[in-house]
C-alpha cells in the first residue's frame, strides 16, 4: 500500500493499493458513514420533468457515502455501495457501487481517524518477506504463499523426466531463489521432501537455512492447508493471528493468577480513565462501541490492540466482552 496524502486537518487519507492484503487492511479502517472518493463508471442522466433520460457510462469521480462493505478475496476485490454525496451535475444522485483493486487509487474521509486506524495504514506500507510452502512428491511441486489474509497458490513445476530428478530439483531451487522469503517450508508425502532438502543443504547453504521440513499426507493446496494447520505455533509466529493469540492468551494468563490485568466493560473503562492501562485491547467486533474509550485511551499514552474474531482466542476474547487489557499498576475496585 501507498499512502499518497495525507491531511489531518480535512481527515482524508489518499491511498494506492499494490497487494490483495492491502484491500484487506482498507477493509478494517472503513465504516459506513465514511467518505469515499475515487474515479469509477457510471451513466451520465438528464432529468426531463420528473423523470431521468440516462445516457453512455463514462469514467468520472465520484464520493460515495458508505452503507456496505464486501470484500471478495477470490477475486480481490473490495466493493463498497452507498449514496452519491459529490460528483457532476448530470450524474443522479442515488446509491452506487464502486470495486477497488491493485492499482485503484481512493480517497477516504471520516469525522475523525482513530489513531489505531492510521498505525495500520502505516504498516501495510513495510513489505514484509512472506512464508512460502513448497509441497512436492516426484510429479509436481505446488508453491502458495501463506499471507495475512489467507493462502495465495502461486505456481506448479512438473517433472517431465523422473530418471533425471536433479532437473526437476533445479528448477525448483531456481524458484525458491527467485522470490525473497525469510522462511520456506518443504513438505509432501513420500520421501522426497528429505531428497530434496538434503540436495539444497548440498547446494546451496544459504537456501537451506531459510527451510523447515515438515510431512504433510497430501500434496497440491490439501497438503498446504495440512501444512499449516499442523505447523501453525512454529511458522506463523510472526502472523496477526499469533500475535492477537498471544495476547489474548497472556491477558487469560494474567486473569487467572490475580495479575495486572483487567477485562469487562465497566472494569476496564474504570482503569482506562485512571490511566491505568499499559495496552487496551477491543475485539474488531467492539470498535463502534469503544471508540471514545480508544480516544482516552491514545491521550493517556497508552496502546490500543485490535483483536480479531476470526481465530480460536480471537472468539474467546469475544465471548468475555471483547475488551481488556493490560495493567501499569495493580487496581482494587
Amino acid at each position: 500500500m501507498k499512502i499518497l496524502s495525507k491531511n489531518l486537518k480535512e481527515q482524508t487519507v489518499k491511498l494506492l493499493v499494490e497487494t490483495p492484503e492491502d484491500l484487506w487492511h482498507i477493509e478494517h479502517v472503513i465504516f459506513p458513514g465514511n467518505l469515499v472518493r475515487s474515479k469509477t463508471m457510471r451513466k451520465t442522466s438528464i432529468k426531463r420533468g420528473g423523470e431521468y433520460e440516462y445516457g453512455e457510462k463514462k469514467p468520472m469521480v465520484l464520493t460515495v457515502q458508505i452503507e456496505k462493505i464486501e470484500l471478495r478475496t477470490d477475486s480481490a476485490t473490495l466493493r463498497i455501495t452507498g449514496l452519491i454525496v459529490e460528483g457532476p451535475e448530470n450524474v443522479e444522485k442515488s446509491y452506487h457501487s464502486m470495486e477497488f483493486e491493485i492499482g485503484s487509487v481512493l480517497t477516504i474521509k471520516k469525522d475523525n481517524w482513530k489513531k489505531h486506524e492510521l498505525e495500520r495504514l502505516e504498516k501495510a506500507k513495510v513489505k514484509k518477506s512472506l512464508l512460502l510452502v513448497c509441497v512436492l512428491d516426484r510429479e509436481d511441486a505446488d508453491f502458495a504463499i501463506l499471507r495475512e489474509s489467507g493462502i495465495e497458490m502461486k505456481a506448479r513445476i512438473t517433472n517431465h523426466d523422473k530418471e533425471n530428478m536433479e532437473n526437476y530439483h533445479k528448477r525448483i531451487i531456481s524458484y525458491l531463489n527467485g522470490s525473497n522469503f525469510e522462511i520456506i517450508v518443504i513438505a509432501g508425502p513420500g520421501f522426497e521432501r528429505e531428497n530434496l532438502s538434503r540436495y539444497i543443504e548440498q547446494n546451496d547453504k544459504a537456501l537451506a537455512k531459510k527451510i523447515i521440513v515438515e510431512h504433510s499426507s497430501a500434496n497440491g493446496i490439501n497438503g498446504i492447508h495440512e501444512v499449516i494447520k499442523k505447523s501453525a505455533n512454529r511458522i506463523l509466529k510472526e502472523t496477526r493471528v499469533s500475535k492477537e493469540s498471544n495476547y489474548v492468551n497472556e491477558l487469560m494468563a494474567r486473569m487467572k493468577s490475580g495479575g495486572l490485568a483487567v477485562y469487562g466493560p465497566k472494569q476496564t473503562e474504570n482503569a482506562v480513565n485512571m490511566g491505568a492501562v499499559e495496552t487496551l485491547f477491543i475485539s474488531q467486533e467492539k470498535i463502534n462501541d469503544y471508540e471514545k474509550l480508544m480516544e482516552v485511551q491514545e491521550k493517556m499514552r497508552g496502546r490500543v490492540v485490535i483483536i480479531g474474531n476470526d481465530h480460536e482466542l480471537g472468539e474467546q476474547f469475544l465471548y468475555i466482552g471483547g475488551i481488556g487489557g493490560y495493567l501499569r499498576f495493580k487496581l482494587d475496585f
